[in-house]
């Protein structure tokens, strides 16, 4: 078995095609024309701990400090935290200053597993809200009705969590969210991990000087929209290393203090320069060249998806009839964030698996597969070439295969509303079969992400049991289920 470090030399060497996480692509050109070519080749040298003159993240006086008040004027918000320890400790931190101990948040299911360790960290009592299924089976937003009710009935709950978009690209309607939250007087919180991008192409939508209503609605950066906390995961589709980050605070009714002393708690007291260096250049290079960038970006995308929805009996999720140059219109009326293509072949007889297999097997690596569809997420290291690239390989596939086949399995959804009770403070281990009656201690999930089957609190009926078995049984990666069978429970005293 390779070793990690045997692997990432292999790897590196590959001639693939990335349309996986992180944004540059494992490229360094993007960086060498901007003129930071020089941190690059100098990173062995370049870590390093806190010297004098590197300044301390967990008290960022100097350079570091510099950084954060350049994110927070290039998001147009009212201060910015960096993340090194990924935008799960971003999220962590966001509920546990938003909602007091043993509080009460309201939560989409679809929501991290870092939303969950926030939950049994504070002892805070989630409401979960589950969201819309769209025409093509797959999750989508949390509706405003959807949200009002859980609002209604949950009076003394704090905060509101929502993830938008999600690992689809679904995108919720965070103003009309943020407004209903706000009449409710409880806070805002968007887990904008994989969107961290949508301020540039909002910006995109502005420089078009449609009228005012067109622009607004074209608008989808959770900073634009009324969100008081915005976490990214700036390492998915834009420039920095994986693991780096950023916390946005938009609102003053936010305590910058009371983020900072959670994120000192739950981030590292030895943090990377490596991933502070590369999130600074993230911001030089955004700031200095971003509508060139994302200008080129969306032309690609214009030009993937116009020529993919060409070849008959291949489905695009949002962009099929994209023949036009207006990216930010198809944006708006799509209600997803089509920098991730999500692109199904099942007219031809193609599994999901089946279709991730062959653009492997053509030296395409995409991000996940849901159901009968193959989630390709793009950033900004992508180049044209690589949407080349990625056309002749599904025009190669269709021609292997035919049009007409025999159509694969439609993906589905099944979605359960357990019984509520509170998350467990410690756990037990048992059989699934035996668990029956008991509330459940870590989110289970069928995978690639989603909503879970059943959350942390939520307990376990046979119904839930015998949806997981059938998930096993087909041979479905669960997690939340171990290789023998067993998950973990709340201990009754």
């Amino acid at each position: 078995m390779k070793t990690i470090a045997e692997f990432l030399v292999e790897n590196k060497r590959r001639d693939a095609v990335s349309f996986h996480m992180p944004g540059h692509k494992g490229r360094s050109d993007i960086f060498e024309r901007a003129g930071y070519g020089e941190f690059l080749r100098g990173m062995i040298s370049e870590d390093i701990t806190e010297i004098p003159g590197a300044d301390a993240l967990y008290c960022p006086e100097t350079t570091i400090k510099a950084v954060m008040d350049n994110y927070a004027e290039l998001y147009g918000v009212k201060h910015t935290e960096l993340l090194v320890n990924g935008s799960s400790a971003g999220v962590m931190a966001a509920v546990l200053a938003c909602v007091p101990r043993g509080g009460k948040l309201i939560l989409g299911r679809n929501s991290h597993h870092s939303a969950f360790s926030a939950l049994r960290l504070g002892g805070i009592k989630p409401v979960y809200v589950a969201p819309e299924i769209n025409g093509f089976g797959l999750q989508a937003e949390i509706s405003p009705e959807t949200l009002k009710k859980a609002c209604r009935e949950n009076p003394d709950a704090s905060a509101v969590l929502i993830t938008s978009p999600n690992y689809y690209g679904a995108l919720s309607d965070i103003g009309e969210l943020a407004d209903i939250s706000h009449d409710r007087g409880m806070l805002l919180i968007v887990d904008q991990a994989h969107g961290a991008h949508l301020k540039f192409f909002d910006d995109a939508a502005d420089a078009m000087k449609r009228d005012g209503e067109y622009v607004r609605r074209a608008r989808h950066a959770a900073e634009n929209l009324g969100a008081d906390i915005v976490i990214n995961s700036t390492h998915k589709t834009l420039l920095s290393f994986t693991g780096s980050g950023i916390l946005n605070i938009c609102s003053d009714d936010v305590s910058e203090d009371a983020v900072a002393d959670y994120l000192r708690m739950l981030q590292t007291t030895s943090p990377s320069y490596l991933l502070m260096g590369s999130l600074d250049l993230n911001e030089k290079i955004m700031r200095e060249h971003g509508p060139e960038i994302v200008s080129s970006w969306q032309e690609d995308l214009v030009w993937f998806y116009r020529h993919a929805s060409r070849i008959p009996g291949v489905t695009l999720i949002g962009g099929s009839d994209m023949t036009g140059e207006d990216f930010a219109m198809y944006r708006e009326k799509a209600g997803m964030d089509l920098s991730k293509i999500n692109i199904s072949m099942a007219k031809y007889g193609i599994t999901g698996d089946r279709l991730n297999a062959e653009l492997r097997h053509r030296s395409i690596i995409s991000e996940l597969v849901h159901g009968e569809y193959v989630l390709l997420m793009t950033g900004v290291g992508n180049a044209r070439s690589d949407y080349e690239k990625l056309l002749d390989a599904v025009r190669a596939i269709a021609d292997d295969y035919g049009y007409g086949a025999d159509s694969a399995e439609p993906a589905s959804v099944r979605t359960f509303n357990p019984e509520l009770a509170e998350v467990p403070k410690e756990a037990e281990t048992i059989p699934l079969y035996e668990a029956d009656g008991r509330v459940v201690y870590d989110p289970v999930i069928i995978y690639p992400p989603g909503s879970p089957i059943i959350c942390p609190g939520e307990v376990m009926n046979m119904e839930v049991i015998g949806y997981i078995a059938g998930a096993l049984n087909r041979g479905e990666k669960v997690a939340g289920v171990d290789e023998e069978g067993l998950v973990k429970v709340g201990i009754e005293f």
